[in-house]
Order: C-alpha cells, then structure tokens, then sequence
C-alpha cells in the first residue's frame, strides 16, 4: 500500500562529474542537498527514503520502483560543456499537466526565490528521454540546481547548500499540502 507521506531523494551518482574550482564533485554537493532535504523532511513527518551512492541509475530506478514511493526527486548539479556559460536553476517533469508537473513546478518556485539571477532560470521542462524521469513509477522530477563548471553557478551552489535543501523541502511540503 502506498504511503503518500514516502519520498524518495535520488541525489547524483555522477561521482566523476567534477565542477569548477573548489566544487568537488556532482554526487557529493548533491548529497549534501539532500542531507537537508532529508532532516527537513523527516522533522515534518515524512518517511524518506534514499538511493545508494554505491548504485547504478537503473539500479536506484529499480530501488524506487520497489519502494513506491509518493513522489521521487532527483538532485543534480548541470554543466554546460566545453563553453562553461550555462546558467541557472531548471527541473524536468515528464510531461505537462500531470502530478510531476505539479511536483516540478512547487520545487522550482522555491528555488527561484533564493537564485540570485532569477531571470536566468530555464523554468520547468519535460523530456521523454531522461531515464530517471520516464524509467521511474512515481511523479518524478529531476532538478538541475545551477551549474556546476559556471564560477558564480558553484560558489552559489557551495554557499548556500542549506538554503537550497530547505527550498527543495519546502517545495515538497508545498507539492503535498497542494494535492491533499
């Protein structure tokens, strides 16, 4: 029986994804997203549920799948390529008008009030090819935080890891208080 209260947190495996500077890598800013996204979380009550950082992506897909969680979020950092000029936040939902659209767009919303260059933001987008999207049997929603090899995209991202789990959390809470 499904539990509405159950999220599942799919912070980055991408463990060789290194951004610029002093950023480290994608998987570890990203689990320390999701380490206040969990506390957050938890403190109001909702049982979270986590992949394994040690996993494969069809194995945390799988993972999810099993648990039936109410919703899944994926946390990642972006990166732009060769160019290092992509900026700010974005999340994927699968398709419009649907209860990942809804998730996307509460945790977007909260994001975009604490990025410093809101106007930068690339808003909530649907894919039919991110494999954690369309593989996964929950909503899903996979969020690009900022960039990580954009200089003021990492520092942003490394200065304000509390901040942005807490608009993660909150967008969460908000996506559940929205729908019940």
């Amino acid at each position: 029986m499904e539990n509405k209260k159950v999220v599942y947190l799919s912070p980055s495996l991408q463990e060789w994804n290194v951004g610029i500077g002093d950023y480290g890598t994608e998987e570890e800013r990203m689990n320390q997203v999701a380490d206040v996204v969990e506390r957050l979380l938890k403190s109001k009550g909702y049982d979270v549920r986590r992949n394994n950082p040690e996993n494969t992506l069809s194995k945390t897909v799988e993972q999810s799948n099993t648990i039936g969680p109410a919703i899944h979020v994926a946390l990642h950092s972006n990166a732009s390529g060769a160019s290092g000029k992509g900026k700010g936040p974005e999340i994927y939902a699968n398709r419009p008008d649907t209860s990942g659209d809804k998730l996307a767009h509460a945790i977007y919303d909260e994001i975009e009030k604490i990025y410093p260059n809101p106007e930068d933001g690339r808003g909530v987008l649907y894919t039919k090819s991110l494999y954690e999207i369309i593989k996964t049997l929950s909503p899903a929603v996979l969020l690009e935080v900022a960039f990580h090899d954009n200089e003021e995209d990492a520092k942003w991202i490394m200065n304000n890891i509390e901040k942005i789990g807490e608009a993660v959390a909150t967008g969460i809470d908000n996506y559940f208080r929205q729908i019940s």
